[in-house]
This record gives structure tokens, C-alpha cells and sequence, in this order.
């Protein structure tokens, strides 16, 4: 009875709170252009109350019904001063106009050319975490085809490249395994088999509004991102009037002697009484045929490899969101972004094997496509005194390899290589390794993967804001479940020749048309995989599948995975005069369980045995997580974070595949046990900014790693690890944990 009554008066007391409270939804926009402006803010004077506007230039403020003096600033516009009263339990709707500090003479507006480093910039000003923000007005300035390239021109990010262009994203110097990706708030999974990270030359930079790169993590983001969380967020209609934009870019390989191609199309508007519908279709294309040309060695051998590489890519991107306001401060949103990024490489190699006493010429000819698709579906609600979002998602991630040929020839010529060029070493008596017809054939690799990667999701936040005094707050709350399937096939087979086989000569194709290296060695006439895959068609009888390379091939790197997430999360974010306090915790909780194969090899190099296993571990992490930020002034923030977060293996290192060659005494193995990474992070930050649109920033940072991962090798080790051996005496190389780092 006693806690009924209590229940009954805190409700009573709370209903009362909520009563004497009003919803104040403004909206801003550039006076001239009308432009929604992300990241201004709005204070109240003479109290902590305030806010900042998010992506559609719309901010929420939950008020005591009276009337308030609201300021409303933003980096490269003039300060407004508005007088506005707020009703108990109503929506109070607010449109602000800002006029642009950019001169005027004669009646020509220098504009434009810096508002989307203001949009970001103010953005950046306004959160309560320290992240960096890139707009699309910014991304658009610069000649960057991918997401990954877009990202290089953030400070503390660098990328990985591959053929020249940008592939993955490193934050603050950490492996790409340390960083999130986020398509719209939510993470998109890998098409890559063995990873978890995904390399952003998937994904088209023209498909974006905005990135951000969160430094220091909050208890209502994913707790996985040591190095930090990269977020992709598409485009939304955002006036009535209809907005068309198209680009066309286009350039000049002067290797490969050929142009490549770049353009978008994007369509957006909103529609309706108080344009409450709203639709935008973007799409873009991007082809590019490229080249490169390197030589390639090996640590501590007397090999020298030539690689001679030619390539097709493109990408296609297509996005839409479709959102709908049924009144203000609730809305409900549709989003899908889908991308696919084709890869044909043609590689030609020679490699000079000086103590083999021969050289291979091996031509590979490979077809890749990956695509990820991201559908977002959701909702959100500002009531006078409680706010809530929820969303489901479904995003997939596919790596199809439907091709991957690659011939090999052998010449038995003694070479030497002289490596006191370190820039090119030199060809020392070598002769006759111009004559095709001197290269026998060795072996035809045909083969085709298939990797898949899918997450289904779904989470709920529910806020509470609440006053004391002069000063405001928020309490928040919510919880998500991700699961998580994961899979790899592989078809890969080996062809060895009975003796009847022609020679390289019967199937080469035509003279490289450019200079290798400048010039600095010569490459003669090329395989013809063309040729080869014909011969062997008609002539079957002449080519001997090796059955048991196939299988052990084929049963290593095959796998199936299923992880499932459960998080949840309660914070608090309290504002006082100056000081801004966010705090809180995470809970996450993950289930992984894995089905591979063990292969192992007898000492005569026989195949002996593959046996079927499956594996699993669970493991969670209590993440507490505060941050700081003290407003010096309008244009100076002072920043401070002290976050815990940590990082999953990677599924190469996790699965419980084991090959054991009793042959080489060589064994690697998966370990199932492997902890993830965990780390405490640290950052202070000073950031000025200017009225020029202009910042300037200074920080530390620093991260403890505890049980970090690295290969180690076991000599002298029996297999398997546990339980009965099969071997003692041999190497064992296997995932593990360290200590700090």
C-alpha cells in the first residue's frame, strides 16, 4: 500500500512538473537563402537553458510555460535577439531568420563559398563530445570519389590506400579494426570475409550530407570504437521548392593512358501542407581505369619480384530518405543507401627465384564486386517533458568474387640480383627469360567466394528533461539488440599439367603498351589467360585437378558465424552557467558462436584428415564514460573526456579453424578464446573558433590497451594446443592476448 501511494504521489508530482511545461521547436535558416543551418545555438538568457539545431536546422527546448529573452548565434552570421513566449503542453513553433556577417559592395554577396565549413564548424562548436564534422559543401570542394578520401582531410585520420586510392580509415594512429562505421547512426557490417572493418572505397562521397568522426564516446553510442566512430549520413529534402543538383568530374590516367569518368544527379523537395513530406533521390556513378607498375621483395631473401597491374573500377551509389513531420517535434523517417564497387584487375608478374634456379611468370585475371545496403527505419517524439526515438535497421555487406583465374608458367634459368640499387635493383646474368617458349606450364588456379555479412537491429532512447534552478538537464535511457550473421564460401581449384601442355608462347597475348618503371626493366609478352582457359575447355584430358589442395583450401577458409548484441545504457547530461556535465554508463553483452574445419596434414604431406568444429564466447563490458566542456566565451570551448570502450577480434583470429601441416611441422590455429581489446581513453581539448569561420584547436589524448592482440608463435609445441596431441615439436602460430599497450 505504502509503495502504491508513493508511486501515485511521484507520478502526481511529475504530471504536475509536466503540466507547467512547454515545447519550444525552432527552427533556422539563412535569411537570403533560406537554408536550413545545422549547429546554431539558442540560449535562453539569464538561465542554463539551451540547445543547438540539428542536421534540418531544428531545435527542441523544453521550457517552463512564461515568457523568455532566446539568443541565437552562429559562426558567420549576426547574433538575433528574439522575445518569445512558451504555453504549458504546447508545441510553440519558432522561425528564425539569420542575416550572414559576409560584406556586401555593390550589391554583390560574397557567399557560399564557406558555408559548409561554418554548418560543420558550428556543429562541431555546439556538441557535447569531441568530434569533427566534414559537410558536403566541404566534401564537394575537393576531387575525392570515396568516403575514405573524403575523411584524409579530417584531423588525427589518415587512410590505407590501395592503387592509389583510399580505402580504410585509421583515427589517431590505430589500426582500421579500432573504428566504427556508421551509415545514419547505426553500423554497417564489412563484405570482407575475414574482418570486421569496412573500406570505404565502397562507398561514394557524393551520397553524403555530412561525417562525422567522434573522438570520445557517449553512453548512447556503441561502446566497440577504441580509435572512434566514423558516421555516414545521406541527404534529406529539406524546401519546397525543388532542388536539382548534378555534377560531372572527369580526369586523365597517364599511365594507363585512359580517362575516368565521375557524376551525380540528386533530386529533393518537400511536399504538403507545412511541407511535412519530404523525398530525395540521389545517385551517382564513377568509373576510373588505372594502373601501377612496382617491384616487390620479400625480407632477407634474394628474391625480386616485377608486378605490372591494370584495372577497371567503378562505383555505383544510390540513396533516399523519405520523412514525414506529422506535427512539430515528431516525425518518421525511411532511409536506404545502397553502393556497389566493382574491381577487375589484371596482374602480370615475374618473379626471379635465385636459389630455385628459376623464374615463374604468373598472370592472374580477378573479378570483384562489393556492395552494402543500409535501410533505416524510424521514429521521433518530443512531448512537453519526455523525449523518444526508436528505429530499426537492416544492413548487409557482400563480397562476390565470381571470378579469380591465374596461370602460371616456369622457366628453369638462374638468375642473380644485384640490391645495392635501392631504388632498382639490377638483373645480374640473366638470359633468355624474354623467350616464352622456354616456360613450362605449372598449374591453373580457377576459383570464386562468396563472403556475406548482415545485421538486423533495433534500439530504443527515451529522455527526461528536467530543471533546477536556473540550470538544465536531461536524463537518458535506452537499450539495442543487434544480431549479426556472418559467412564465407570458397570454391578454389588447382589444375596441374600431364606433360602435354604448351608452352607460354602458344598463349601469349600482346606487348605491354607502356614502359615498366619508366623503362628501368623489360616485360615481354604477357599470358593470355583467354587463351589457357580455351585450351584447357577443349583439352581436359591434359589437366589433372589436385583433389586434395581443393579440400583443404576450401574446408580452411570456409566458415559460418552468428554474434548477438544486447546493450544498454543510462546517462545524464546537466548544464550550468558555463560547465557542461555529461556522465554516464554502457552495458554490452555479446554471443558469438562460429561452425569451421580442422585440416590436418600426415608427414608424408598427405591430406589425413578434416574434421567439422564449432566454437563460441561470450564475454561483456561495463563502459562508464564522462565528458567536460567549459564555454569560455561564444568563440571558446574547453573540452575534457575520460571514456572506456574496447575492440572485437577480428573473425580470422576468432574462428576455430586449424591447419596442422605434420609435413613442414607448422600448425596455425584459431583461438575462440581471444579476449576483445579494452582500453581507458583520455583527451583534453582547447578549440577557438573565428568569425571568419575559422578554428583553431590544440589536444592530448592518451589510451591504455589492455589484453591487446598479436600472432604468436609457440616453438617446440605440440598440436592441438589442448587436450590429446596429434604431434609434439612442431611451430604453432595462433592469436593472443598481450598485456598493456
Amino acid at each position: 500500500m505504502k509503495a502504491q501511494l508513493l508511486t501515485f504521489v511521484t507520478l502526481f508530482n511529475l504530471s504536475s512538473v509536466f503540466a507547467q511545461q512547454g515545447l519550444l521547436q525552432a527552427t533556422v535558416q539563412d535569411a537570403y537563402s533560406r537554408e536550413r543551418l545545422a549547429g546554431a545555438t539558442l540560449n535562453i538568457q539569464g538561465r542554463s537553458y539551451g540547445a543547438a539545431t540539428g542536421l534540418q536546422g531544428e531545435a527542441i527546448l523544453n521550457l517552463p510555460s512564461g515568457d523568455y529573452t532566446l539568443l541565437v548565434r552562429y559562426l558567420g552570421y549576426q547574433d538575433t535577439t528574439l522575445q518569445v513566449t512558451v504555453s504549458p503542453q504546447k508545441n510553440n513553433q519558432l522561425l528564425i531568420e539569420l542575416q550572414s556577417s559576409t560584406t556586401e559592395l555593390s550589391g554583390v554577396i560574397v557567399n557560399g563559398a564557406l558555408q559548409g565549413q561554418a554548418q560543420a564548424l558550428n556543429q562541431q562548436k555546439s556538441a557535447d563530445n569531441i568530434k569533427n564534422i566534414v559537410a558536403a559543401d566541404q566534401i564537394g570542394r575537393f576531387p575525392d570519389p570515396n568516403a575514405a578520401e573524403a575523411l584524409q582531410r579530417v584531423p588525427g585520420v589518415n587512410i590505407e590506400r590501395d592503387q592509389g586510392e583510399g580505402r580504410y580509415v585509421l583515427v589517431r594512429g590505430l589500426a582500421p579494426q579500432f573504428t566504427n562505421i556508421s551509415v545514419n547512426g547505426e553500423q554497417i557490417p564489412s563484405p570482407e570475409a575475414d574482418v570486421r572493418f569496412v573500406a570505404l572505397d565502397a562507398i561514394p562521397s557524393d551520397q553524403l550530407a555530412s561525417m562525422e568522426v567522434t573522438k570520445a564516446l557517449t553512453p548512447d553510442m556503441d561502446g566497440d570504437a577504441i580509435g572512434g566512430n566514423v558516421n555516414l549520413i545521406t541527404r534529406t529534402a529539406s524546401s519546397a521548392t525543388p532542388e536539382i543538383k548534378a555534377t560531372i568530374v572527369g580526369g586523365y590516367n597517364h599511365l594507363v593512358e585512359k580517362a575516368n569518368i565521375q557524376g551525380s544527379l540528386q533530386y529533393g523537395q518537400r511536399f504538403g501542407e507545412n511541407e511535412k513530406f519530404g523525398l530525395l533521390l540521389n545517385a551517382s556513378y564513377y568509373h576510373n581505369d588505372l594502373g601501377s607498375d612496382n617491384w616487390e621483395r620479400e625480407p632477407f631473401d634474394n628474391e625480386l619480384e616485377l608486378r605490372d597491374y591494370t584495372l577497371t573500377r567503378t562505383r555505383l551509389g544510390l540513396s533516399s530518405t523519405l520523412d514525414y513531420k506529422f506535427r512539430p517535434g515528431q516525425e518518421a523517417y525511411f532511409r536506404v543507401l545502397q553502393t556497389r564497387f566493382t574491381d577487375r584487375e589484371m596482374r602480370e608478374r615475374y618473379v626471379f627465384k635465385t636459389e630455385d634456379e628459376e623464374i615463374e611468370r604468373i598472370t592472374k585475371d580477378r573479378f570483384e564486386a562489393q556492395s552494402v545496403t543500409s535501410i533505416n527505419l524510424g521514429a521521433k517524439h518530443n512531448f512537453p517533458g519526455v523525449h523518444i526515438d526508436y528505429e530499426v535497421q537492416y544492413s548487409y555487406g557482400e563480397q562476390d568474387t565470381p571470378y579469380d583465374y591465374e596461370g602460371t608458367f616456369i622457366n628453369p634459368t638462374p638468375s642473380e640480383i644485384d640490391f645495392s640499387n635501392t631504388d632498382f635493383p639490377k638483373l645480374v646474368n640473366v638470359s633468355g627469360y624474354e623467350d616464352n617458349s622456354a616456360y613450362a606450364f605449372d598449374a591453373l588456379e580457377v576459383g570464386n567466394t562468396l563472403a556475406q555479412d548482415q545485421n538486423i537491429t533495433a534500439k530504443l532512447n527515451l529522455g527526461i528533461p528536467y530543471s533546477t534552478g536556473n540550470s538544465e538537464g536531461e536524463i537518458k535511457f535506452g537499450g539495442k539488440v543487434r544480431f549479426k550473421k556472418k559467412s564465407y564460401n570458397i570454391t578454389q581449384e588447382v589444375y596441374e599439367g600431364h606433360g602435354d601442355v604448351p608452352a607460354l608462347d602458344t598463349f601469349e597475348g600482346d606487348l605491354p603498351e607502356q614502359e615498366f618503371l619508366k623503362g628501368e626493366y623489360q616485360l615481354f609478352r604477357p599470358l593470355d589467360l583467354g587463351k589457357l582457359i580455351t585450351y584447357y575447355n577443349n583439352n581436359l584430358n591434359e589437366f589433372e585437378l589436385q583433389i586434395e589442395d581443393k579440400a583443404i583450401d576450401e574446408a580452411l577458409e570456409a566458415y559460418e558465424a552468428t554474434e548477438n548484441v544486447y546493450a544498454a545504457y543510462l546517462m545524464a547530461r546537466h548544464q550550468f552557467a558555463k560547465l557542461m556535465i555529461l556522465g554516464g554508463v554502457r552495458y554490452e553483452k555479446t554471443n558469438v558462436d562460429y561452425k569451421s574445419s580442422d585440416v590436418i596434414i600426415a608427414p608424408n604431406g598427405d591430406l589425413q584428415q578434416i574434421i567439422p568444429v564449432s566454437g563460441n564466447s561470450d564475454y561483456d563490458f561495463v563502459l562508464p564514460q564522462v565528458h567536460f566542456k567549459y564555454t569560455l566565451d561564444n568563440f571558446t570551448n574547453l573540452r575534457a573526456a575520460l571514456t572506456y570502450s574496447y575492440a572485437r577480434p577480428n573473425f580470422s583470429e576468432i574462428i576455430p579453424s586449424q591447419e596442422a601441416n605434420l609435413e613442414d611441422e607448422e600448425a596455425t590455429v584459431g583461438n575462440p578464446e581471444l579476449l576483445p581489446v579494452s582500453a581507458l581513453n583520455l583527451d583534453v581539448l582547447a578549440e577557438r573558433y573565428f568569425g571568419s569561420v575559422g578554428i583553431l584547436s590544440a589536444g592530448f589524448f592518451y589510451k591504455r590497451l589492455d589484453d591487446f592482440i598479436y600472432p604468436r608463435v609457440l616453438f617446440n609445441s605440440q598440436y592441438p594446443l589442448n587436450g590429446t596431441p596429434v604431434a609434439s615439436g612442431i611451430r604453432v602460430t595462433q592469436s593472443q592476448n598481450g598485456g598493456t599497450a
